[in-house]
């Protein structure tokens, strides 16, 4: 659900309904001419089913005689694909944005971009907002005895880097041939973790096999505590069961995605940290 608690500002009232052919109809309830609109669109496992809805919404919003329509992703769909891997595979993420951009909105607002080259994409402005600042609270919350914040990639480390100088903290790099696949050898732990308390950071939590594996590393070197920490929850139930399973202590992710089934089947998972 959408929470408008912080403002001052209601929901407005939108219906829509679901035709037996299976079409569906958007209807606006009340007049938006001149006005400025923020749609917000929460990225859920019915994605690829729901974005027609969106880009239905934004064309009734815009032939209502919108003044100016804001798509707000509180995490933006297909972000880890922004490349073509293969000859035979598209950037879907431009994909997205070309959908976004055909229906004519005037900005975006999004929540830690995984790959910040995305903005890239859109001929509108986007603002790419960060979750440091509830993470930093999270973590003065937990008062661990003497942290380092791990990245369980390389690829991470300019993330992990910023969030550990803002807060003093000393970081470590875990760099191994592949976490993705659970092993846990020939890995190089770049940092100093044994008798601490290690929280890994990372922008999107999924399947998880990289987090859990990381996890048990810290454990092997030496590590007390261990805590992890992602902008975005985007858990599969295999990776729910990965974390239950696992050696993490807490695990904290923002509420850009609604953790209601999670929170009931995974004890040391806390959402409070909402985006600030």
């Amino acid at each position: 659900g959408i929470n408008a608690e912080y403002g001052d500002i209601a929901l407005s009232p939108l219906t829509r309904r679901k035709l037996s052919n299976t079409e569906t109809v958007i209807e606006i309830q009340e007049s938006v001419r001149g006005k400025d609109v923020y749609i917000i669109f929460s990225c859920n496992k019915e994605f690829n089913n729901s974005i027609l809805d969106l880009l239905m919404i934004v064309e009734a919003m815009k032939n209502a005689s919108v003044g100016c329509v804001t798509v707000v992703f509180p995490s933006f769909p297909y972000a880890r694909y922004d490349a073509a891997t293969r000859y035979d595979r598209c950037p879907i993420a431009r994909l997205v944005s070309d959908m976004i951009q055909s229906v004519d909105c005037n900005r975006m607002l999004t929540m830690d971009l995984h790959s910040p080259q995305v903005q890239g994409y859109f001929d509108i402005p986007v603002d790419n907002i960060t979750a440091e600042p509830s993470l930093k609270q999270w973590i003065k919350e937990l008062h661990l005895k003497d942290p380092v914040l791990i990245t369980p990639t390389p690829q991470g480390t300019k993330r992990v880097a910023n969030l550990a100088e803002s807060l003093g903290l000393n970081f470590a790099i875990i760099h191994a041939p592949d976490t993705s696949n659970g092993t846990t050898e020939n890995v190089t732990i770049v940092g100093d973790v044994k008798d601490r308390d290690c929280i890994i950071y990372d922008d999107i939590a999924d399947y998880c096999t990289s987090l859990v594996t990381s996890a048990a590393i810290l454990k092997e070197r030496g590590a007390r505590k261990i805590c992890c920490m992602a902008t975005h929850g985007l858990f599969t139930q295999e990776g729910i069961q990965r974390c239950v399973d696992s050696c993490i202590d807490k695990f904290a992710v923002t509420e850009t995605i609604d953790q209601t089934e999670n929170l009931a089947s995974y004890s040391k998972l806390v959402s409070h940290i909402s985006s600030q």
